[in-house]
C-alpha cells in the first residue's frame, strides 16, 4: 500500500487531512496550496521502503521510455511537451543533465580520468624543450649587430625560398644559422638603456604568462586541464545558442523561446545519446571484420543525418527539403558559434591563469 492510499480524500465521512506542510484541507495526495506531496514518515520502515520502491520504480519506467522516444521517433517529445503533455517524460531539463554527466563521466573513466586523451608528461615535456631552445636562439639574437641582424634575414630568405620554412621549424637548424652569423661580423655594442614604455594590462598579462611558461610554473598540462573543467559549461551554454539560431530561422511560426528551448535541450540530449551508443557499436564492430566495423559507421552516420531533419520536419512542420536546408546550416552555423566560443574559452583560461 502506498503512503497517500492510507487515507481515503474522496470519503466526506472521513475527518479533513491537512497538509503538514501549510495546514491546508487536502483533496489529493498533493496539496492544492503548496504542492507538497502528502507522506507520512511515521510509520514502519516496511512501509518506507515500499513507498521508495514505487517511486524509484515509477521513475525508471518513466525514464526508459523517455529515452526509447527520443531515439526511436525524432520531434516526439518535443511536440508532447509543447502540447502539455508531460507528465509521461522527463522534464527536458533534468533529462539533459543527467544524461550529459552520464556522458562526460564515461568519457573521463575510458580515459583515466580526462575528456581529452593526451600524454600529460609528455606535453610538459615538450614546454622544457621548447623553451630551453627558445632561450639559446634569443640569446644569439639579442648578441646580433644590426649588420648581423640584416645578413640574417637575407640568409634565411635564401633558406626559406631553397628549403620552404623547415630551418625555421628546426630549432637546431636555426640555432647553427646564428651562430655562423655571429661568427662572421663583431657584436655590436651594448646600447644605452633606455626607460621602457608602461606595458597595457594585455601586454603585462602576456609578459606574466610567458614568464610562467618559461619558468615551469604554469605547465601547458596545467592549461589543458583547466580547459576540460569548463568544456561542459561550454556545451550546456551552447543550448540556449541553439536555441536562438532556431528562434532567428522561426520568427514568423509564432512560436515561443521555449519551445525552441525546450527542441534544442532534446536534441543535445539526443547527441549525448547518439555519441555513446554509437561508440558502443563501433566498439562491438570492431571486434569483428574491419569491413562490418565501416558497415556499422557508415549506417550509424546516416541515422544521425536523418535524425536532425526528421526531428526539424516533425516539430516545425515544413517540407523535407527545406528542413533538410535548415538542419545544414544550422548545424553550420552552430558548430561556428561553439568554435568562436571555445576559442574564447581557452585565451580566457589561459589569461587567468598568467593572473
Amino acid at each position: 500500500m502506498s503512503a497517500h492510499a492510507v487515507h481515503d480524500y474522496s470519503d466526506p465521512s472521513l475527518p479533513p487531512r491537512l497538509c503538514q506542510n501549510c495546514a491546508t484541507p487536502l483533496r489529493g495526495p498533493y496539496c492544492s496550496a503548496c504542492g507538497q506531496h502528502d507522506i507520512d514518515y511515521h510509520r514502519s520502515f516496511h512501509h518506507l521502503i515500499h513507498d521508495l520502491l514505487e517511486n524509484l520504480l515509477h521513475f525508471e519506467g518513466k525514464f526508459f521510455a523517455t529515452i526509447a522516444w527520443l531515439l526511436a521517433k525524432p520531434g516526439h517529445l518535443t511536440n508532447e511537451f509543447n502540447a502539455g503533455r508531460r507528465q509521461s517524460q522527463v522534464n527536458p531539463v533534468r533529462l539533459y543533465i543527467f544524461v550529459s554527466v552520464l556522458f562526460f563521466v564515461g568519457v573521463a573513466l575510458l580515459n583515466h580520468g580526462h575528456l581529452f586523451d593526451l600524454d600529460r608528461s609528455q606535453i610538459d615535456n615538450l614546454q622544457l624543450d621548447v623553451g630551453s631552445r627558445s632561450d639559446q636562439v634569443r640569446a644569439l639574437v639579442n648578441g646580433l649587430s644590426d649588420e648581423q641582424r640584416a645578413a640574417l634575414d637575407r640568409h634565411l630568405q635564401t633558406l626559406s625560398e631553397e628549403a620552404g620554412d623547415a630551418v625555421l621549424a628546426d630549432p637546431d637548424k636555426l640555432k647553427q644559422v646564428l651562430t655562423d652569423i655571429a661568427a662572421a661580423a663583431p657584436a655590436q655594442p651594448p646600447a644605452s638603456e633606455t626607460k621602457p614604455d608602461t606595458p597595457t594590462t594585455f601586454s603585462s598579462r602576456s609578459d606574466r604568462l610567458t614568464e610562467k611558461l618559461k619558468s615551469g610554473e604554469l605547465k601547458f598540462s596545467e592549461i589543458v586541464d583547466a580547459v576540460e573543467h569548463r568544456v561542459p559549461t561550454l556545451f550546456f551554454f551552447g543550448v540556449p545558442l541553439f536555441a536562438l539560431w532556431l528562434k532567428l530561422f522561426h520568427l514568423r511560426s509564432g512560436r515561443y523561446f521555449i519551445e525552441h528551448l525546450v527542441f534544442s535541450l532534446h536534441v543535445h540530449t539526443w547527441a549525448f545519446l547518439a555519441a555513446m551508443v554509437c561508440s558502443g557499436y563501433v566498439a562491438l564492430a570492431g571486434l569483428v571484420a574491419s569491413q562490418v566495423g565501416n558497415v556499422v559507421g557508415w549506417i550509424l552516420t546516416v541515422w544521425a543525418l536523418w535524425y536532425g531533419v526528421a526531428a526539424l520536419h516533425n516539430v516545425y512542420g515544413q517540407s523535407w527539403v527545406r528542413s533538410a536546408a535548415k538542419a545544414l546550416v544550422l548545424v553550420g552555423l552552430h558548430g561556428f558559434t561553439l568554435l568562436m566560443c571555445g576559442i574564447a574559452l581557452v585565451l580566457g583560461t589561459i589569461f587567468w591563469l598568467a593572473a
